[in-house]
């Protein structure tokens, strides 16, 4: 048995981990400052309605039953709850401390800058009056933290886990913000007719820093359809569906070049097979939304699964026999 090939299954976990959490709290400083931002100025029933829909977003229902200011902390500053910013960049800094050497000293540097920056008491006073600053420094910190990754580590096995792991945390991120925005039939249907609507879509782009985008493709009128037309099947932006499939296709394909790994083949095929579909897909195509992103969810869901049984979680006799 090759034993550099069992280090890679531990390295190759802590980065994939590392990767997934920073993008989940990535994503959450962007929801929350995008969601407090929108309902500064609602009613007291359409601040009720998106704070139910930014939890749902963020998977925490278990804090629907506090008042907006408090779950806002909870899931910026709980050190205990799996969805707040603090508790994920807490543990892609520990998943990054468990492969210190495999990484780049710029990166180690990055996010353990950023970690200290969200445990500094000074900061979480100053949070209360002045939230989107936080937010703001937490995603540019991310940010930076990626383009460090990409200048200074050497594009290897490692790095293809890491990218793995952002695109696939995205995809998730994405499928499940479209199915609590879009699980109203009446507002796939509906015209623009209220500014409440208006601004909801101008969220949900926000969400996912595609408005800009958005609007060089079509224009800043958003309408549902090119919404999820662009969010689903747009090739060139960085956080449409189509782009992180192919991107986690992409780095499959080379990882099992590398290894020379059979059990990787069911693999390459159902990523393959999801950026076939996604590659000609249209919306128009598309009969029963919330049944499209389930099943989208699913196979990526099953992606998931035969990683970490290829590359994570073999047995002895599997690489015994490759």
């Amino acid at each position: 048995m090759n034993s550099d090939r069992i280090m890679l299954s531990r390295v190759a976990d802590s980065l994939f981990w590392m990767s997934r959490y920073l993008e989940r709290a990535e994503h959450a400083s962007r929801l929350l400052d995008v969601y407090l931002n929108f309902m500064l100025e609602a009613s007291d029933e359409v601040s009720e309605r998106r704070l139910r829909d930014l939890q749902t977003m963020l998977l925490s229902e278990d804090v629907q039953d506090c008042a907006f200011d408090e779950c806002l902390r909870l899931l910026t500053f709980s050190e205990n709850h799996a969805a707040s910013i603090i508790y994920n960049i807490t543990q892609a800094r520990e998943n990054a401390r468990n492969v210190r050497e495999q990484i780049s000293s710029e990166m180690w540097m990055e996010i353990n800058k950023l970690y200290l920056y969200i445990k500094n008491d000074e900061v979480a006073r100053d949070w209360a009056t002045a939230p989107h600053d936080f937010f703001i420094e937490v995603r540019e910190r991310s940010h930076l933290f990626q383009g460090v990754t990409d200048a200074t580590m050497m594009h290897n096995q490692g790095w293809h886990f890491i990218q793995i792991g952002r695109f696939l945390e995205r995809s998730l991120n994405l499928l499940q913000l479209l199915q609590v925005q879009f699980a109203d039939k009446s507002i796939i249907a509906a015209g623009l007719t209220i500014p409440e609507q208006y601004f909801n879509l101008v969220a949900i782009l926000k969400s996912v820093t595609a408005f800009e985008a958005y609007c060089k493709v079509y224009n800043p009128n958003p309408q549902v359809h090119h919404i999820l037309d662009f969010l689903l099947f747009n090739e060139e932006f960085p956080r449409s569906l189509r782009f992180c499939v192919e991107r986690i296709r992409v780095s499959l394909n080379v990882l099992n070049e590398i290894t020379q790994r059979r059990q990787t083949t069911r693999l390459g095929r159902t990523v393959g097979r999801l950026a076939s579909m996604l590659r000609y897909d249209e919306i128009s195509d598309v009969q029963t939304l919330a049944v499209y992103l389930e099943g989208i969810k699913q196979q990526i869901g099953d992606c998931y699964d035969m990683l970490y049984e290829s590359y994570i979680n073999y047995s002895i006799e599997s690489e015994l026999r490759a």
